[in-house]
Formats: C-alpha cells, structure tokens, sequence
C-alpha cells in the first residue's frame, strides 16, 4: 500500500505555514542554538514524516482532510490555533473566508499547541485504525503496523538538526550525522538541550550565567571595551 506522500502533498498549505516559521526569525525553535543556513522548517520536516507513515486510501479526498487534521492545518485546526484576541475580532465564518496565508496572520504555529482536539482525533482514528490521543501515539502505532517497531529516523547530512530533532520530538528513534562538527554540535544540543525537558534547560542557563559573569569579571578587571564615558560592549 502506498504512503500519502506518494499521492499528494498540500505544497500550497505547507509553503504558508514554512513561510511563517521563517519570518519569525529569532522566534524559531532552534534558531538561538546557532546559526546554520540550510535549516529546514520544522513544520516541513513533520508533515514529511506523517505523509510517510500514513497509508493512503481509495478515497484521496478524506486522506487529504484527514493529513491536514493531524497538523492542524484543516480548517478547524487554524480556528483552535487562532490567538484569542484575532478570535473575538472576528467570527469563524468569515475566519475560514480568509485565504490560508492570510488566516495565519493571527495563529500560532502547529508546534506551539497541543496537537488537534478529541474531536479531531476521532475522525483521524476512524479513518487509520488506530488510537492515538497525541501525535506520538499515532507515530508509534503507525510505525508499528508497518515496520514492526517505533519508526527510525536518520539523518546523514544533519546540519542544523531540524530533521533528527522534529522526528525525536514526534516520537520516533532520531539519529544524525555530519561531516561538518559545527552541525554535529548543533544537532547534539537540539536533541539533549532543548530535548532534555525544563531542567536540563534551567541547568544550561545556570552555567551560563555563571560563565558569563566570570568572563565579566576578568574583561572589566582587565579595562577591556571600556571608553572615558562609561561605555563597554555587552557581547
């Protein structure tokens, strides 16, 4: 049986939702692990992977209705994804009048919510077979009745970890590598810093802090980027 992807793919919604996550610029997930110019938006990376777990059917319609609840792109999905102020402004008929890009102005992006409602799910379940309650609920038991076991993904030219780090994130086994060690730096932190739950994250930011103040301490102690005036660089 052949996979979604094989079939289709909504080019038009993932563009407008890819187009988004760039323009948010230092509002992106990974961006303030380090710069790397090839990163893929992460919203590309996990519709690849659901379109590649998910079977396709008779019915191409309805596995197209049933892809973009899993990423809250369908209609209902950017009404729940829509911020509460945008959404007393206006009323949903004329929100889902708007075109796509348009609608986004005012919705936060899919990895910033939960995931689709339990009435979305029912449909999603109804259609797959399965049971999910979460994104990786239905990673999982898709892998399994295809491959056998959790899905595995690898990454050989992982750059700036966008790719290992979504999969991780969506519930699968991510692997990444790099001949460039810059990108195998980036790839690490994004899987054990910003993978590594709240207090792996308030650890960092505690050394952080203590390196910085250090590093202080010596630079002012030495004179250095100071002038007459009181001025000194702050990075």
């Amino acid at each position: 049986m052949p996979s979604f992807i094989e079939t289709q793919f909504p080019i038009a919604r993932l563009s407008a939702e890819s187009y988004k996550e760039r323009k948010a610029n230092n509002g992106q997930t990974l961006t303030h692990l380090g710069k790397w110019w090839g990163r893929k938006p992460l919203i590309l990376v996990r519709a690849a992977i659901v379109g590649m777990l998910m079977p396709a059917s008779n019915d191409a319609k309805k596995d197209r209705d049933i892809f973009l609840k899993i990423l809250t792109m369908d209609d209902e999905g950017t009404w729940q994804r829509c911020k509460p102020a945008a959404q007393r402004m206006t009323n949903r008929t004329a929100f889902d009048a708007l075109p796509y890009a348009q609608r986004l102005t005012d919705c936060e992006r899919p990895e910033n919510i939960e995931g689709p409602t339990a009435t979305a799910w029912e449909a999603i379940n109804a259609h797959l077979g399965t049971t999910a309650t979460c994104l990786s609920e239905l990673v999982r038991q898709l892998g399994q009745r295809t491959f056998g076991h959790t899905p595995r993904v690898g990454d050989s030219f992982c750059g700036g970890g966008s790719i290992p780090f979504e999969a991780a994130r969506m519930g699968c086994e991510a692997f990444g590598s790099d001949l460039n060690p810059v990108a195998g730096l980036l790839t690490w932190a994004s899987l054990n810093l910003l993978g590594g739950g709240q207090d792996v994250q308030e650890e960092v930011m505690r050394v952080q802090a203590e390196v910085l103040a250090t590093a202080d301490r010596q630079v002012t102690d030495w004179g250095i980027e100071h002038n007459a005036q009181g001025e000194r660089a702050d990075a």
